[in-house]
């Protein structure tokens, strides 16, 4: 049984997610987490912990910061080489910008895998990236178009990725919540809406714009915005006034979200850039048709007639988009269809936990003899690097 020891800074969001489903899902390894207490200025799910711990795993407790260059980091890289070497672990497992950096940074004789989750675009984030590129074993991208992201940015070598889609429990029905009743609205009225933080990533100004230019032709229209973030100001203004105006909803915090997507008659996400979204798989699950922004990650989601996918930026074929589910009742029921068997076929926790437990079973047994083996990187295949010695890897 290999023991993988994962790191993560960021309790939140789809990061957090992420490791949460690859400890439920990936059997036949030992999993040690180290995370921090907290996260300073961000909400921190509690349920990540409890379902960590409920899935096996060995939670660890090392202060860490989100600004790379912090003294509190140094601290971590030190605690986590101690901890690396009291677990005996095999694989270093880094998820996230910090998280990535930190374990690919610890003096260990273990493997280096790091989950990006959606590369930060940044020039100096990039920098960093690809410094640490050759301190890499196995990087893994939640989509094909974020692993291709990496090798286009020289981030990573073709031989270095592998592809291992973020999924959903196909059969799990989350606890239903009512929106409607909720936002004190008739049954009947038609919710376009999504779940996202209120960020650059996110774009949500660009979901304001067209959430205005449907509300104008849909006035019995409502929507509704979950998450919050540096921009809930800002996109709370646009929402009180103009079109939107009593029309706008926003749930700042909403514990099991998924439970709401049922409520929604079109489900939208516009992003600038994704690792492997979750928002979309579990709207698809509830049956909810997608329009989702043509952009790395997003692309992935929807093929052929079992989604809308749009230009980023361009407002006015996202709202055609949305106008045209929400106006027809046979078109929106074929396009979940469609996309509920791609959830079956293509987005599966099994599958994923399946391909990670493969993966650190080999990366264990060849670094224990001092390299990595290899497959070579296809447009369908998970992939892993080509051997190298451990002084290599530095």
């Amino acid at each position: 049984m290999p023991t993988v020891l994962h790191v993560l800074e960021a309790l939140c969001g789809g990061t957090a997610r992420h490791l949460v489903d690859l400890v439920e899902w990936t059997h036949g390894v030992r999993h040690v987490v180290a995370v921090p207490r907290e996260r300073q200025g961000y909400f921190i799910d509690p349920d990540v912990m409890r379902r960590l711990e409920a899935a096996g795993a060995e939670i660890h407790r090392i202060d860490m910061r989100r600004l790379p260059i912090h003294p509190r980091n140094a601290v971590a890289m030190a605690r986590l080489a101690a901890l690396a070497g009291r677990v005996d672990a095999d694989v270093i497992h880094g998820h996230s910008g910090v998280g990535g950096a930190l374990a690919r940074t610890v003096p260990t004789r273990a493997a280096r895998v790091y989950t990006p989750n959606g590369l930060h675009p940044a020039r100096a984030a990039m920098w960093v990236e690809r410094m640490l590129g050759p301190r890499t074993d196995r990087f893994v991208a939640v989509s094909h178009s974020e692993g291709d992201a990496m090798v286009g940015a020289g981030v990573a070598s073709p031989e270095q990725v592998a592809v291992i889609p973020n999924g959903v429990d196909v059969q799990l029905r989350p606890e239903p919540i009512d929106l409607h009743a909720m936002l004190g609205l008739s049954p009947g009225t038609p919710l376009i809406g999504t779940v996202a933080r209120l960020d650059y990533q996110k774009a949500p100004e660009h979901h304001m714009d067209v959430f205005e230019r449907v509300a104008i032709v849909a006035p019995e229209a409502h929507f509704v915005l979950i998450g919050d973030g540096p921009q809930s100001d800002e996109i709370d203004r646009r929402g009180a006034d103009g079109p939107l105006a009593g029309r706008y909803h926003r749930i700042a915090r909403l514990p099991g979200a998924a439970g709401a997507l049922g409520s929604l008659r079109v489900f939208v996400l516009l992003s600038r850039y994704e690792g492997g979204p979750y928002a979309p798989l579990e709207a698809a699950r509830a049956g909810v048709p997608l329009v989702l922004s043509d952009a790395v990650g997003n692309r992935d989601v929807v093929a052929g007639e079992s989604g809308e996918l749009v230009t980023f930026g361009d407002t006015g074929a996202a709202a055609a988009a949305v106008l045209r589910l929400l106006d027809d009742d046979v078109h929106r029921a074929e396009v979940s269809d469609r996309m509920r068997r791609r959830l079956r076929d293509v987005f599966s926790s099994d599958a994923n936990g399946s391909a990670h437990a493969a993966l650190y079973t080999t990366l264990a047994a060849t670094s224990r003899r001092g390299g990595v083996a290899v497959e070579p990187y296809g447009p369908s295949q998970p992939a892993p690097i080509k051997s190298r010695t451990r002084a290599s890897r530095g």
